[in-house]
């Protein structure tokens, strides 16, 4: 049968098979095709905001095995470029679909449909996986879902195009678009569950997202299940550790169990997502391009859990959740400053409503620990980029204003739906890290931004005496990346050895904490208590389906047996016992979990905070898939030397403290006032 021989043929609705093969395996394009495109002469179409560097033709049309003719393209591009061919469709409201050919190595492919707006271009893509068709001379079918074209408005409408994998380029060839479905145009609506915008879309910012857009096509009904099982058994084997596995796994796998019954590629690859989030660990994900584009507007205002104590009166406290406070605030925040209270959003407590954002939320990142909020509360407001979920998905939020010049707040509650919000381009994005203020002396962050990020802060703490010889430092990022000499493990060596030698207390402040590698926490270990192994590593997963130890006395075992192999070190022989250190926590996960585990209990070391830490004792294992999806899933346990599994068990404080609003209306940081008062009591003499 040639070039075009099947491996198999897959006939069903759910991808766009419109093109087929004779009964001598010569491909046949749809008769019906609104545009094809052989590559004998390609339509290359460069937009007009694409980078210098990238204007060069990367693709030559080649003679040989094509799909269809005698021709086909080989590219090849550099760098952050792509390849963009273009169609041509009627000037006429119409939804498609579009396939295209491709072989050797592997692509990245999507449609794109380009409006010139008022504001600027108006992109919408579509992206695009295999189908399940493949020929015997290695040409793949890839496929997009259904994509409306407002084609009045006289868009430009391309396959953009990247290879990867492939050493002397990617081939392709047959490119067709086939009219399929009902015209979507433009909706707006309110709130995420919306139901105008219909099954497959959601409400994201006040418009519909058709959800097909952003994810692989439906599997074929003889694919659908082995797919989805495929997808389970990843889950199954490799996912987590003690408590993760017993507890959240089987929630998981169960909703991977229905993906079969899936009639359309949204509910199918939607419910995968919802699977994974449904694993409730900090350190797993699944990745799409639901959230690709932003929404309009900002609230760049910052939340925090805490103490309401100024408004119960007004509002009473929610029995399970923390009140919600306002930590610091910039332009564009709706007026809102530092001791207002958000009270609901769309009528609910801001955690309540934000974790039922579960199956819908692309985004969604809680802590591996049940008990700890501070991922959902952190990610309320902010910047897109950083969070924006009341942005995103809500209609309205209440709240209560508070003035700080008399320390009161006002007796009612003020609604906002979020339509009404205006949009305000000027002034810099504000960053969300749990801290309402800084508190060193001099170079610390910048107030103004709170961009902490990959900087190492340190200095004499504000507000004390030249002789109580109080110092501190302020980061978020534990990445050694085992190198001893790099950036944050050179720092925390020499600020440690600064402190032995002329500090009297020290305050560490680390409530955004992002994790990194487990060297770092090490060496902040080495300050403050004597050498011992503390805890082994075992991640990934070391066996297949692993639950980890099911006594204490199997857990010892296993420490024992992997102390040699993959160890938790902390400590150091040259430490100092009589130095007083609080270190201050809020949201710390992975390598920031192991930071306090292996400081707590110190002779002189305090944790302060309002709850535990995330509890993501694991590493993770990342998997990639076409049509922009990709997860990365929690992998493995850490196993005290007290044979105690600690994956979902967050470090508590020593000191639980929450943020008061009579606090933050003063200018108060209520956690790092207890922290400066225990150093205090307990300096070094």
């Amino acid at each position: 049968m040639g070039a075009a021989a099947l491996l198999a043929s897959v006939t069903s609705s759910s991808v766009a098979l419109a093109s087929d093969f004779d009964e001598l395996g010569n491909f046949v394009p749809d008769k019906d095709a609104v545009d094809f495109e052989g590559f004998d002469m390609p339509n290359r179409y460069v937009p007009d905001d694409v980078d210098a560097s990238c204007e060069e033709q990367a693709f030559e049309v080649l003679e040989g095995d094509a799909l269809e003719t005698g021709s086909f393209a080989r590219i090849q591009v550099s760098g952050d470029c792509a390849e963009r061919f273009e169609v041509f469709l009627p000037a006429e409201r119409a939804s498609y679909k579009a396939s295209v050919w491709v072989r050797h190595g592997s692509i990245g492919a999507r449609m794109t449909v380009a409006y010139d707006g008022d504001a600027g271009p108006e992109i919408q893509n579509a992206r695009m996986s295999p189908t399940g068709r493949a020929t015997s001379d290695g040409w793949i079918e890839m496929a997009s879902n259904e994509f409306p074209v407002d084609g009045t408005r006289m868009p430009h409408v391309y396959v953009r195009l990247v290879d990867f994998a492939g050493v002397e380029g990617v081939d392709v060839d047959a490119l067709e678009v086939v009219r399929s479905g009902e015209y979507y145009g433009p909706t707006t609506c309110e709130g995420v569950r919306d139901p105008v915008c219909g099954p497959d879309a959601l409400c994201v910012g006040g418009a519909c997202r058709l959800g097909g857009l952003s994810v692989p096509v439906l599997p074929p009904p003889e694919l659908r299940e082995d797919t989805a099982v495929a997808l389970r058994e990843r889950f199954r084997l490799f996912f987590g550790g003690h408590k993760t596995r017993l507890v959240d796994l089987p929630v998981a796998l169960a909703t991977i169990d229905r993906m079969k019954d899936a009639k359309t590629a949204w509910e199918y690859w939607n419910g995968f997502a919802t699977a994974g989030r449904q694993l409730h660990d900090w350190h797993t994900r699944v990745n799409g391009a639901m959230l690709e584009g932003g929404v309009r507007g900002r609230i760049n205002a910052c939340f925090i859990e805490g103490d309401a104590d100024l408004t119960h009166n007004v509002w009473p406290k929610h029995p399970l959740y923390d009140d919600i406070l306002v930590s610091h605030a910039g332009m564009d925040g709706l007026g809102l400053q530092a001791g207002d209270r958000l009270v609901a959003i769309d009528g609910e407590h801001p955690i309540a409503w934000a974790r039922k954002l579960v199956d819908v939320d692309w985004g969604y990142h809680v802590a591996t620990d049940s008990a700890s909020y501070a991922d959902l509360v952190e990610g309320l407001g902010g910047p897109q980029w950083a969070g924006g979920t009341i942005l995103r998905y809500a209609r309205e939020i209440s709240f209560i204003r508070c003035n700080p010049a008399t320390g009161t707040c006002n007796d009612t509650i003020e609604t906002i739906k979020i339509d009404d919000i205006p949009v305000v381009t000027s002034g810099q994005d504000l960053a969300c890290d749990n801290r309402p203020s800084y508190h060193l002396q001099s170079g610390g962050p910048d107030p103004a931004n709170h961009y902490v990020f990959g900087t190492m802060y340190y200095g004499r703490i504000a507000d004390t005496a030249d002789e109580e010889q109080i110092f501190g430092m302020v980061w978020d990022t534990l990445y050694g990346g085992f190198d001893p000499n790099g950036y944050v493990n050179s720092n925390i060596k020499a600020r440690s050895a600064e402190w032995k030698a002329s500090a009297r207390g020290v305050i560490l402040d680390h409530r955004a904490g992002n994790g990194g590698t487990l060297d770092a926490p090490e060496y902040m270990t080495d300050l403050v208590r004597p050498a011992e192994t503390f805890a082994v590593v075992r991640m990934p997963i070391p066996v297949a389906a692993f639950d980890g130890p099911a006594t204490v006395e199997e857990g010892v075992a296993l420490f024992e047996d992997s102390q040699f192999a993959s160890p938790y070190h902390v400590g150091d022989a040259g430490h100092d016992p009589n130095l007083p250190v609080a270190l201050v926590l809020h949201r710390d996960g992975s390598a920031s979990d192991y930071m306090p585990l292996g400081m707590k209990g110190a002779p002189k070391v305090k944790l302060f905070g309002p709850g535990p830490t995330a509890g993501a004792f694991s590493t993770f294992i990342q998997f990639n898939y076409w049509g922009g999806l990709s997860f990365q899933i929690a992998s493995g346990d850490t196993i005290t030397k007290d044979g105690e599994p600690m994956i979902g068990r967050g470090v508590m404080p020593d000191y639980v403290v929450d943020q008061k609003q009579s606090d933050l209306l003063a200018g108060v940081d209520t956690i790092h006032e207890a922290a400066l008062a225990w150093v205090r009591q307990e300096l070094k003499p």
